[in-house]
């Protein structure tokens, strides 16, 4: 029998929820063999934002969880397809992605949804093709002008008009589950799966 192709390896870097059984949903929707990475010791989850961004923040934020991603991703024999970050997880990516440390080791692109704290490092240039989807609706800051300073930067980021932070998990507050799941089908996409329609991030109007 002929060898069936090996399936696109994806590292997925979680939001303060955690690995979650929803996460292990996503990574098995989008078909990829998937590495989930957690911010949080011994690979907690919550059901509560609140109590999963205190874990977060008491294990000392963006920063450690980036040193963490780097670890996963020096220590493969093999380069990750596709990279995607969530919230943190995408901030935490964003540090990795900039890193020339991790040029051997850095995935072939990445995918990073609402990556709030990117902008504190909104300076920084990637070494790999990133897409940034940033939600319109978000409390501490104005996700549309920094889309707009890091696409002045050559940078690829969209606002997606009318969602909320969060809106790819199904515990967040802002969970979108027809843009989550037509998401997942983009990533398809993206990886190479034969049927799978364009990303909604990719057609959609920006804002400004």
């Amino acid at each position: 029998m002929p060898q069936q192709p090996a399936l696109p390896r994806v590292l997925i870097a979680a939001d303060v929820f955690g690995v979650t059984p929803e996460l292990g949903r996503f990574a098995g929707a989008i078909g990829a063999a998937a590495t989930l990475a957690s911010p949080h010791p011994f690979n907690r989850s919550f059901r509560s934002e609140a109590e999963g961004y205190a874990s977060f923040m008491a294990s000392g934020g963006v920063v450690p969880y980036a040193e963490h991603l780097a670890g996963i991703l020096a220590g493969r024999p093999f380069h990750f397809d596709l990279a995607i970050g969530f919230s943190a997880g995408a901030s935490a990516l964003w540090l990795c992605l900039a890193d020339a440390r991790l040029e051997p080791r850095l995935p072939r692109r990445a995918v990073l949804y609402y990556g709030s704290r990117i902008r504190d490092h909104a300076d920084l240039e990637p070494r790999r093709h990133a897409r940034l989807v940033f939600a319109e609706r978000e409390a501490s800051f104005d996700p549309c002008a920094l889309a707009a300073a890091l696409r002045q930067r050559g940078g690829r980021a969209v606002v997606l008009p009318g969602t909320a932070h969060g809106f790819m998990n199904p515990r967040s507050a802002g969970y979108d589950e027809e843009l989550a799941t037509a998401e997942a089908e983009g990533i398809r996409a993206l990886l190479g799966f034969a049927g799978a329609r364009p990303r909604r991030a990719f057609g959609i109007p920006q804002k400004t």
